[in-house]
């Protein structure tokens, strides 16, 4: 009914309907810009563009990303597609809430062998915490979903942002540009998700604070379990 209502406020008015076109454009490239799967990507890159870690060996490095490539992102694809093939979701978009338990659960538990597979590189123990954190936010996220439709989108930008912190925190860094953009990021794809009604003010808010506070957690009890 909104919607409805926004169509016929802006019918009348030939720039404010072009306005709302380049709008929903632009909150649709930034859905795929910013796609859940993509995340773990965007993440390794900040990590390895750190000084800190322009010390590890090569292999190290090349390693690193073929985890994340392939237990971050490929797996997770590939299993959405086996899920779609086999007629246990009913498309690989996941727009219906309840075909998101097994996708998410897979790549909640593809992202735990991903920080075994840090911490077997000698990657600081803070990264596998993080790793973990994004996992278990994934799997609240599934479980979730099942009965509300709680935004991956925000959970994924939420936990990328806590790893900022997180990864400032523990190497005594704190690069302004890189924090500022990754919060503004968050605000601008809450504000996309909203505005393309894919979910509710309160669906936004409770992905954010999933994925921002899991790996928050988790990382204070990662000195306790390892």
């Amino acid at each position: 009914m909104d919607r409805v209502e926004n169509t016929e406020a802006t019918s009348s008015n030939p720039s404010g309907k072009q306005g709302n076109r380049v709008v929903v454009w632009l909150s649709k490239v930034l859905s795929v810009i910013f796609f859940p799967l993509f995340l773990p990507i965007y993440g390794l890159a900040m990590l390895l563009s750190i000084t800190f870690f322009s010390y590890y060996p090569e292999i190290y490095v090349y390693r690193a990303w073929f985890f994340v490539l392939g237990l971050g992102v490929a797996l997770p694809f590939v299993g959405i597609l086996l899920l779609r093939l086999l007629r246990v979701i009913s498309e690989i978009r996941l727009r219906d809430k309840r075909d998101r338990l097994f996708p998410y659960m897979l790549t909640g538990f593809s992202y735990v062998f991903c920080a075994i597979a840090f911490y077997m590189l000698a990657f600081p123990i803070f990264v596998s915490g993080i790793v973990v954190g994004v996992a278990l936010a994934l799997i609240i996220d599934a479980v979730v979903s099942y009965f509300w439709k709680i935004s991956a989108h925000l959970t994924g930008v939420g936990a990328v942002l806590s790893g900022v912190l997180i990864t400032s925190y523990c190497l005594n860094l704190f690069d302004f540009i890189c924090l500022a953009s990754c919060i503004l990021i968050c605000g601008l794809v809450a504000m996309a998700r909203l505005y393309l009604y894919k979910h509710t003010p309160g669906q936004v808010l409770a992905g954010f604070f999933n994925g921002f506070v899991c790996p928050i957690v988790v990382s204070l009890l990662t000195p306790f379990i390892f």
